[in-house]
């Protein structure tokens, strides 16, 4: 009899299970050639079929226009934004038009000629998605049908984002606050305005008498201060008039020409696809003709 070591044993063990592993892996491999020798005509047939989808996909495709535009922001998450763009683009994917022309208030021609509209944030990731609290700058991405349709769809966005509920609110609230401080401006400057009507009236009757008395007053400072607050007045006018949480930055600068559907690309996407639902249907029915 023939004594084995144990390190025998564990060696032989590992050569056996090898072996099996290898005939596990050709009995498919076999298995596989048989069934593609068998059905290769159904791999052919996938093939064809991706083909013709892929080519039908590139004829009903329309040439669009790519563009980027920046938008900042003051208040709120940049993802509350990223996920009203979100809406939007599903409504575009979806050929919701109608829909898209009221959330945009822009006319239904114009909605139909927007193929997609994507918000990321500074580092290219998508702006819902992003939960950070940096008050960074957002870029819009837009695939148009009509380049022609940029700038009114840029205002339109930056409408739709300031009509949020919350952005709202949030401006009604802060327009108020800078309305009262116009208030007080006005009053500030109408005073100052008494003062310098007083001073030059002084100045039109002032006796000899009274004019040491009236020289000693120095109007620099208060035409000065007139000066100053008017420029603050008409400064908050306009921020009134123009107030915005999110605001544009830099519009779109929108591509000269058409970018097209790569041909070549679908083709072989859709042949690919058409030759692996092919290739699963032939190992199916060769699996059935075994069994």
């Amino acid at each position: 009899m023939v004594n084995t070591t144990p390190d025998d044993t564990t060696i032989t063990d590992v050569k056996m299970y090898a072996a099996s592993i290898k005939l596990f892996y050709l009995k498919i491999f076999s298995f596989t050639i048989a069934a593609i020798k068998k059905y290769w005509y159904l791999l052919l047939l996938g093939i064809a079929l991706g083909a013709g989808l892929a080519y039908k996909k590139f004829s009903q495709s329309t040439p669009y226009f790519e563009g980027k535009a920046t938008l900042t922001f003051s208040d709120f998450n940049k993802k509350i934004y990223g996920e009203m763009t979100d809406k939007l683009r599903s409504l575009c994917n979806s050929g919701s038009y109608q829909t898209l022309a009221e959330k945009l208030h822009i006319s239904d021609a114009d909605a139909a000629k927007i193929a997609d509209i994507e918000a990321v944030n500074i580092a290219g990731s998508p702006l819902a998605d992003d939960i950070t609290e940096a008050k960074q700058p957002f870029y819009i991405h837009v695939k148009l049908r009509d380049r022609q349709i940029a700038d009114t769809l840029l205002l339109s966005l930056e409408n739709y984002f300031n009509n949020n509920p919350q952005v709202k609110n949030l401006i009604v609230t802060n327009t108020g606050k800078m309305k009262e401080r116009l208030a007080y401006a006005n009053d500030q400057i109408q005073r100052l305005d008494s003062l310098k009507s007083v001073y030059q009236f002084y100045l039109a009757h002032q006796t000899a008498g009274s004019a040491s008395i009236i020289n000693t007053f120095n109007p620099v400072d208060l035409f000065t201060a007139s000066d100053k607050l008017f420029i603050t007045k008409t400064d908050m006018e306009w921020g009134i008039a123009n107030y915005r949480v999110v605001k544009i930055f830099d519009p779109f600068v929108i591509n000269t020409y058409p970018v097209s559907v790569s041909l070549s690309a679908l083709l072989i996407k859709y042949s690919l696809l058409g030759l692996l639902l092919a290739f699963i249907l032939s190992l199916l029915l060769f699996t059935l003709k075994k069994i």
